[in-house]
């Protein structure tokens, strides 16, 4: 048993890998509709002038989301583990992807017949801003293990992509 107080030391090992589940209806066109757990409906959706009703993020803008909200998530518990002086934090990321349908309206070709540059985003480069009075290892050391233990970090990282973090500091 670890000395450091976390979330896994009550946990068997046969109850850690367990299922979350997100059930998604279909709107038409480029909308959807997620239900995840007891929370109000998350749209998905594409703007207006890609074709959508502009009812919420594309499902990679969701991504982008989903990484500084894990990103965020990570932070907070290390931030306990290693007594580490986070007071606020804020992201921005941007992820650059292969927009087909300018290819499309350049060519005539279909969706299917465009060859993609990139099958998914080509980077990812995010923007963290820090307000702490940490500095030099310790602050690099927080920064490795937020990037080592953050699911959406790893998940991008295993899919090829190239994720680029930058990190500023305000005291």
């Amino acid at each position: 048993m670890s000395d450091i107080d976390t979330a896994a030391n009550d946990v068997q090992g046969d109850e850690r890998i367990q299922p979350i589940t997100v059930r998604t209806e279909y709107l038409g066109r480029y909308q959807s509709v997620n239900h995840i757990r007891d929370l109000p409906p998350i749209y998905l959706d594409e703007p207006v002038d890609l074709g959508g009703k502009n009812s919420g993020p594309t499902a990679l803008e969701a991504t982008l989301a989903a990484l500084n909200s894990c990103t965020a998530m990570i932070m907070y518990v290390l931030r306990r583990e290693m007594k580490f002086d986070l007071q606020g934090v804020t992201f921005e990321a941007d992820g650059w992807i292969d927009i087909r349908r300018i290819e499309m309206k350049r060519t005539g070709l279909k969706y299917s017949q465009v060859v993609p540059i990139a099958d998914h985003y080509q980077k990812v480069v995010q923007r963290v801003e820090l307000v702490t009075t940490e500095h030099g290892e310790r602050l690099e050391h927080f920064k490795h293990e937020v990037h080592r233990l953050c699911p959406m970090h790893t998940l991008l990282r295993d899919a090829g992509v190239p994720v680029e973090s930058v990190w500023t500091i305000r005291e």
